[in-house]
């Protein structure tokens, strides 16, 4: 009975013996989700990256160095390249995964798009080189494949990578018009068509002054100026030549700005021909490039835009007479013993105040020449409300005219102030406050 048993028992041993065979060298190992999804296409980082090449198919024309402490273009030409595109592409790669392995040994990879015109970068580190190819989209979804030189598999990337491998020269290429800071400016000289003034910067006052004339300049228009001409960038790459007059006409620019800086430095702009939605300017008397002409007429300026906004008069410390003149007469407030008096009345300081303080915060509209005075009611004199203000060695009158929505035309000596209509407001104020006082 035993040894019928024998055999069977054998049998069931080798049964066994096998199947543990089978299934440690015979069957593919079945890999999990998350073994099959996103694998890092670099094992590197974006700060190891010192080349980035771009081309089709595995050739490459244009090629970025990743330099501190701008890049630069190397081929096909020498530029300057736009820093935060090159370092914007590198950290695209680094942080680059994979949504999942497609294949691990493609043997036929035209099926999968990958041909001579393929999108193609070259990754350069201090140590090792990295070709990537993408390939056509997976037809159930909007990513693409990949695959890398020398590397049998077939990857599939977001879709959104595709930008990173087309770059042009132009994507690439630094578009500022000026490559550095312009520093502390303290000179402009200004050309806008029949407009033509200098201005300085007066480093005592804290203020820009026009220069040749009495006049204060508005800080803030003169910050922007600078601010917006050192910011100005090019819209196209024209790279053409000043001196071609037949296209360009620098020799007459419609626009020219100079501004120099207490080193010495002088930083130019002018702006010639509009072609479209742009306008060619050339920085420093280089080679020409095209701006948005939207930009460029931001620069575009007159006296009265760079004129300061608010009325140049005497400080209140020395204020010692206001007369005030409307159509039932006139007051006049004056200063002794640093009391304020209407006759022998007593006045306020703080009345005074108010007045001076509304004719110095109304803010200045427009400056323009003494004509049609009629159209503002500033014709007769005679019958316009006045303000004088005296002191020891200066004397300034304003003719009060029409009040025109938030606008009070006022004249001086001089010209025609459009000013912030809060000052007719204040100057009624103060003639009521006087004649009422006690």
């Amino acid at each position: 009975m035993k040894k019928r048993f024998i055999p069977t028992i054998i049998a069931i041993i080798l049964l066994v013996v096998l199947g543990l065979y089978a299934n440690k060298y015979e069957v593919d190992e079945i890999k999990t989700p998350e073994e099959e999804k996103a694998v890092d296409i670099l094992d590197f980082y974006d700060s190891d990256i010192k080349y980035i090449s771009f081309g089709k198919g595995g050739n490459y024309n244009i090629k970025i160095e990743l330099a501190s402490p701008s890049a630069k273009i190397l081929a096909p030409t020498p530029y300057r390249c736009d820093n935060a595109e090159a370092y914007g592409i590198a950290r695209h790669f680094a942080e680059l995964k994979s949504e999942y392995l497609f294949t691990e040994n493609a043997t036929d990879t035209s099926q999968f798009g990958f041909t001579s015109e393929s999108p193609s970068v070259k990754i350069e580190t201090a140590t090792k080189t990295v070709e990537l190819t993408l390939g056509s989209k997976v037809p159930v979804s909007t990513s693409l494949y990949l695959k890398k030189k020398d590397d049998p598999s077939i990857y599939i990337v977001p879709a959104h990578i595709k930008g990173s491998f087309e770059k042009t020269l132009e994507d690439l290429r630094d578009r500022a018009l000026y490559y550095e800071d312009f520093g502390n400016c303290e000179h402009i000289d200004y050309t806008c068509g029949t407009q033509t003034f200098s201005l300085a910067y007066n480093k005592n006052d804290m203020e820009w002054v026009i220069e040749n004339t009495k006049y204060y300049a508005d800080n803030v228009q003169i910050a922007n100026l600078i601010n917006n001409m050192r910011n100005l960038r090019i819209s196209k790459f024209e790279d053409g030549n000043i001196l071609n007059e037949d296209k360009y006409s620098f020799l007459i620019p419609s626009l020219k700005i100079s501004v120099k800086n207490d080193k010495g430095k002088t930083y130019e702009l002018k702006a010639a021909n509009i072609q479209g939605s742009d306008i060619f300017v050339s920085s420093n008397n280089t080679i020409v490039q095209l701006a948005n002409n939207r930009k460029v007429d931001e620069l575009r300026l007159t006296l009265n835009d760079v004129r300061s906004k608010f009325l140049d008069l005497i400080p209140f410390t020395k204020v010692n007479e206001i007369e005030a003149t409307d159509a039932t007469g006139t007051v006049k407030v004056v200063k002794k013993d640093n009391k304020w008096l209407y006759g022998e009345t007593n006045i306020k300081e703080q009345d005074v105040k108010d007045l001076l303080n509304a004719m110095s915060r109304s803010k200045v509209n427009e400056y323009s020449e003494k004509q049609n005075l009629d159209v503002v009611g500033l014709d007769n004199i005679e019958k316009c409300s006045k303000i004088t203000l005296k002191s020891e060695d200066k004397v300034l009158n304003f003719w009060l005219g029409e009040v025109k929505g938030s606008a009070l035309f006022m004249m001086n000596e001089e010209e025609v102030i459009q000013i912030s209509s809060e000052l007719s407001d204040g100057f009624k104020k103060f003639i009521l406050r006087v004649r009422n006082a006690k």
